[in-house]
């Protein structure tokens, strides 16, 4: 069973998230239009258009490969303890919609194939207070540790197919689009500073991380990969 990651943003204004994601260097996939689009980096954004300001938000979204593979998933979620719905959507077909205790969805997609091996990937962000149960979860359904905060707070992982996921400790629980970007910033920079963004490039202890406004108002955030591993542990 091979996972990508997809993060779906649903929002009143899809040109201008088109155009940004077009900025950041992701690659439009076949079949978009304004009411639904995809674009692959590593891993898969996509792009849901909404009515109402209220409706604006991220969700995480696990693509499998086949049918047979997405049965698989749910029965693992099951043995997780994960509360899982199966429902049907005319345009979509199957679909498990977790609802706790990492809450997602997941279905069989042929945009996973989009992923490709770009310095871009796609990362979102769960804030919650229990990250060692949603970690299980996590590795459960195959998705890879990677680097475990020393304090708790952080644990992140990659997907076989494409995408990684972040786990922060929070007060709040929700969503966060985010991307990690594993070479120079200043070249994502560029590209959004021609599409007509106002990038910042800043200065972070762990890498550098461009921040950009997003089309909904608050600063969209590209981490660049880690380097500074104090107080993390990198899993082999």
């Amino acid at each position: 069973m091979t996972i990508t990651v997809q993060q779906i943003q649903y929002t009143t204004d899809p040109p201008a998230w088109h155009a940004l994601a077009r900025g950041l260097g992701l690659q439009p996939l076949p079949g978009g239009d304004d009411v639904w689009s995809e674009f692959a980096g590593d891993g898969v954004l996509a792009v849901h258009r909404v009515d109402t300001v209220a409706e604006e938000r991220t969700e995480i979204v696990l693509l499998t490969d086949s049918a047979v593979a997405l049965d698989d998933l749910e029965r693992t979620l099951v043995d997780t303890g994960s509360t899982v719905r199966r429902t049907v959507l005319d345009d979509i077909g199957p679909l498990l919609v977790v609802d706790d205790p990492l809450p997602m969805s997941a279905t069989t997609s042929t945009s996973a194939t989009g992923s490709t091996s770009s310095p871009l990937t796609v990362m979102p962000i769960w804030y919650g207070a229990d990250l060692a149960t949603q970690a299980g979860v996590a590795e459960a359904v195959g998705l890879r540790r990677r680097l475990t905060s020393d304090s708790g707070v952080w644990i992140d992982f990659t997907a076989a197919g494409g995408g990684a996921l972040a786990l922060h400790r929070a007060d709040q629980h929700g969503v966060e689009l985010s991307f990690e970007y594993s070479g120079d910033l200043d070249a994502p920079a560029t590209r959004l500073t021609e599409a007509g963004f106002e990038p910042r490039i800043i200065d972070e202890a762990y890498n550098r991380t461009l921040r950009v406004a997003r089309p909904d108002g608050s600063d969209l955030w590209v981490n660049g990969v880690q380097q500074d591993l104090y107080g993390y542990t990198r899993s082999s």
